[in-house]
């Protein structure tokens, strides 16, 4: 339960649940009692157990394990977004809605612009525009919620409608085409030291760039503080001298940029921009972000933590496709049943942090 007043900490922040004081502890106790070791463990068995199966020639495969990172980078990207977000305390909901229409513009302004500039240029513009739209629209978010109070479920579940509507809009519910530019395909279905040994896809090494800047921003930068101060005691941390409104803009700019991005990357992936795109992955990046140890009540989160929740979703999904005959009827199960056994998870550790404290 979170108390109306939290203790001041370094630079006139209060501190937060996400950033405890250092305690004495055994660096091992820490390292087991974590989430992120949790994720882990459930996944090595996940994987050991699949050893054991008629699949497991197929799920070892190289060819399904490249599958199975893409999809990892892919779901990675746009769940740290909604990981910023929750750790203060929001949620975004409108991440699916906005990758389909980060695609949709993304393969509109390329074919247009590609019609009169040569592919490079046209391309450049192309990502330049989705990735404005995208912050634009999470300045909204951020906008709505902050100076007219309004809930960021109610604001984003908005927009996840608004977003899906002008997706289809776009080009009269069709799709567009974007084969014509190999090097924005290359984005999301090429490889990094393509022919060797140490072969990435490219989500891979993008993801790579987007968790290390993220990471450093949120344990190395002043504004990493104040998003988990705003996300463990908005008030106190108004009070302490911190602009509120300009986190949250941070926040959910981050969250929107990085769903843009995760448009750009599914438009390349499946080479067009598809208004039916993402369908209900708002829910995966939820799940994800939780899995890894996000508090959906704010002030906990990490980027690790939603990577590896990330990759245990992508995991199950990849063994349900190779022994379930109808796979598709089973992903909302499969991401359901494994968001509420991780929320139960959170409460009975903050039930207990709570019986220990008193």
């Amino acid at each position: 339960m979170r108390q109306p007043e939290a203790p001041v900490g370094g630079a006139g922040v209060p501190a937060v649940a996400g950033r405890p004081a250092l305690a004495r502890q055994n660096p091992l106790t820490g390292l087991i009692q974590s989430r992120e070791f949790s994720v882990v463990i459930v996944l090595v068995v996940l994987c050991i157990a699949m050893l054991f199966t008629d699949a497991r020639g197929t799920f070892y495969s190289g060819r399904n394990i490249q599958n199975v990172l893409r999809q990892v980078a892919l779901l990675s990207v746009f769940a740290i977004g909604e990981t910023i977000v929750i750790i203060t305390a929001g949620i975004d909901l409108s991440l699916g809605s906005l990758i389909a229409f980060a695609g949709m513009i993304l393969a509109l302004v390329v074919t247009k612009v590609g019609a009169s500039l040569v592919a490079g240029p046209a391309i450049l513009i192309a990502i330049a525009v989705t990735l404005v739209v995208a912050l634009a629209i999470g300045a909204l978010h951020a906008s709505l919620i902050h100076k007219l109070a309004l809930p960021p479920f109610v604001v984003t579940l908005a927009s996840l409608l608004i977003l899906r509507s002008q997706s289809l809009i776009v080009n009269k519910q069709l799709p567009i085409s974007i084969q014509d530019y190999p090097a924005l395909l290359f984005l999301a279905n090429g490889n990094l030291f393509e022919g060797t040994a140490f072969a990435l896809p490219m989500p891979i090494v993008i993801l790579i760039v987007v968790a290390i800047l993220t990471s450093l921003a949120l344990s190395k930068m002043r504004i990493g503080r104040y998003l988990y101060s705003i996300g463990s005691n908005e008030q106190a941390t108004g009070l302490s001298g911190v602009n509120v409104y300009k986190v949250k803009l941070f926040a959910y700019g981050a969250s929107a940029v990085l769903g843009g991005l995760a448009g750009i990357l599914w438009a390349a992936y499946g080479g067009q921009g598809d208004p039916q795109a993402a369908s209900g992955y708002e829910l995966d990046a939820v799940a994800a972000s939780v899995v890894g140890g996000a508090n959906l009540m704010g002030g906990q989160g990490s980027v690790m933590g939603t990577i590896l929740g990330a990759t245990l979703l992508q995991v199950i999904f990849s063994a349900i496709n190779l022994k379930l005959s109808s796979p598709d009827i089973w992903r909302g199960t499969v991401v359901g049943g494994v968001l509420l056994f991780a929320v139960l998870v959170t409460a009975l550790q903050q039930r207990r942090s709570g019986t220990r404290a008193i």
